[in-house]
């Protein structure tokens, strides 16, 4: 049994969250192991209240996911705070397993949900980072990016902090093309797709968990993501279920 570890905070739209995750984990072929770091109330419109999951049952969580068939790849979504990444990422570090980081700040509708700072502990340890152009600009203290330029300079940034691999995305941007940039050992790929003008809740988490469940099937790091990139680019155009 091929296992991806989900840790992140449920969504009681059921549009983005761990809901988001295991299924599309599942999709995969891949069984998914869900973490609960924070219970939000959320409609498809707002945040109305989270409520943060003491650090120890996270730590338990994650020691019981690892204690039976281990999880050969992590996904990170929704932390929370500083203190739960603290305690996340000391439970990880003793597992040689690549992390996946989608730093979640804010809700699609526009709610905060986390802090640049609630990210620092797991740099470390992270194989791949995947902020849209927001995100990565908060995690640098950097204005957004405008050109490729301003977008490999943030990506050395978060490289500097500890990350092996950055994925800045490019739903933010305009154009005819939403260009996502993967930043790696073997430097500096482009994935492109034709750019879908309706938008949808829960693509960064579609994108985050298909590229763990791709590495969990053993593909590589470049690869994966272009799946990932191809899955949900398919994922848009579909009918809510």
């Amino acid at each position: 049994m091929t296992c991806v570890l989900m840790i992140g905070g449920t969504d009681s739209s059921g549009g983005a969250g761990l809901t988001q995750d295991t299924a599309v984990v599942a999709r995969f072929g891949c069984h998914p192991k869900p973490v609960v770091t924070c219970v939000t109330a959320q409609t498809d419109s707002a945040v109305q209240e989270t409520f943060a999951i003491p650090a120890s049952v996270v730590a338990a969580q994650i020691d019981a996911a690892f204690a039976d068939t281990a999880p050969c790849v992590v996904k990170i979504g929704m932390i929370g705070s500083t203190e739960l990444a603290q305690v996340i990422a000391a439970r990880l570090a003793p597992h040689d397993v690549p992390i996946i980081l989608d730093p979640v700040l804010r809700a699609s509708s526009g709610g905060v949900l986390g802090n640049e700072a609630s990210f620092r502990p797991l740099a470390g340890l992270v194989a791949l980072i995947t902020p849209n152009l927001i995100e990565a600009a908060q995690l640098t203290d950097r204005p957004v990016a405008e050109n490729d330029d301003e977008i490999a300079a943030q990506a050395r940034t978060l490289q500097e902090h500890g990350a092996q691999a950055v994925l800045i995305k490019g739903g933010h941007a305009s154009g005819g093309t939403c260009t996502d940039h993967l930043f790696g050992p073997d430097g500096h790929r482009r994935l492109g797709a034709p750019r879908v003008a309706r938008a949808r809740r829960g693509t960064g988490c579609a994108l985050a968990s298909a590229i763990a469940a791709h590495l969990a099937l053993g593909r590589e790091l470049d690869e994966a993501c272009a799946q990932a990139k191809m899955f949900v680019q398919t994922w848009l155009t579909q009918p809510r279920n």
